[in-house]
């Protein structure tokens, strides 16, 4: 039976694992804090493995604050359970939050978000942050966005709060990441080349540089370097933060429809070698065909 893990970042050299298992905690032997995956483990910083409500609460500090609207657990998982929107549909409000320590982004000058995604409707939230100073986006979001003349596109977008210009959104666009089926979802970014990057069952589909601003007049643009984040307090799963702080009511800010699981969290970005074999391990370990 699959348990639920926080890793928080003490520093980078030193993690604090949290276990969110009532059955389980940071002092049992039989704790595996990676979940199987071993990948990088030394980087993980959050695991959340969104079985069933009752792994999703414990005395730590990234707990399950609420279920939102339709939102709800199902069995039926990439791997054991996972998060439901219960409607089915991106019009309806549905999610998860969690709270986490204000300084939870801070501690990631670089950062990969990966997760598992069943996407029956086009348009919604995977994971999404609150802060920043753009109320329609807040600090970080991953997410598929439909409605638009584009169609489908997955997204991401990250809040850099001491650059001349602060938001980063890269997007892809491609049929296989909203065709009701589990697809393996990835965005990272890496303060050493400055760039952002999106992939897709492994495969980088996206990449670009990310600068601090515009262009000088003489010389080259500066690159962005390091990833700087303001506080947050909150993890939503399947809702945008923005949205569900009351910051914005935007239709485009759309509730997943479908299914989410296997959240993974890691404070450096991934390699390439790196997300393909987290990819190949989270299908090992996997209840998929």
């Amino acid at each position: 039976m699959k348990k639920i893990f926080f890793v928080l970042a003490a520093s980078v050299a030193a993690l604090a694992m949290v276990s969110c298992d009532k059955n389980g905690g940071k002092d049992d032997p039989k704790v595996d804090p990676t979940g199987g995956v071993n990948v990088a483990a030394k980087n993980l910083v959050a695991y959340l493995s969104l079985d069933s409500k009752d792994k999703c609460s414990s005395a730590s500090n990234v707990t399950l604050a609420e279920v939102i609207g339709q939102g709800d657990f199902t069995a039926e998982g990439a791997r054991g359970g996972c998060y439901v929107n219960k409607s089915n549909s991106h019009e309806t409000q549905a999610g998860l939050r969690f709270n986490v320590p204000a300084n939870f982004l801070k501690n990631m000058t670089s950062f990969t978000f990966s997760a598992w995604m069943n996407a029956p409707s086009q348009r919604g939230a995977i994971v999404s942050f609150d802060g920043g100073t753009d109320a329609n986006w807040g600090e970080l979001d991953l997410f598929l966005d439909g409605g638009n003349e584009e169609g489908t596109v997955l997204k991401g977008y990250f809040f850099n709060s001491t650059s001349e210009w602060g938001g980063f959104f890269p997007n892809y666009k491609g049929l296989e990441v909203a065709q009701n089926k589990w697809v393996y979802v990835t965005l990272t970014y890496d303060e050493t080349t400055s760039e952002d990057a999106l992939w897709v069952n492994g495969v980088k589909v996206f990449s670009s540089t990310c600068y601090a601003g515009p262009k000088p007049a003489e010389g080259e643009q500066a690159l962005l370097g390091a990833f700087h984040s303001t506080d947050v307090t909150s993890l939503f799963v399947g809702a945008f933060a923005s949205r569900e702080t009351g910051k914005s009511s935007e239709a485009w800010l759309s509730y997943f429809g479908g299914k989410i699981d296997e959240i993974r969290i890691f404070n450096k970005a991934l390699s390439e070698d790196e997300v393909m074999d987290l990819y190949k391990a989270e299908v090992k370990v996997s209840d998929i065909d």
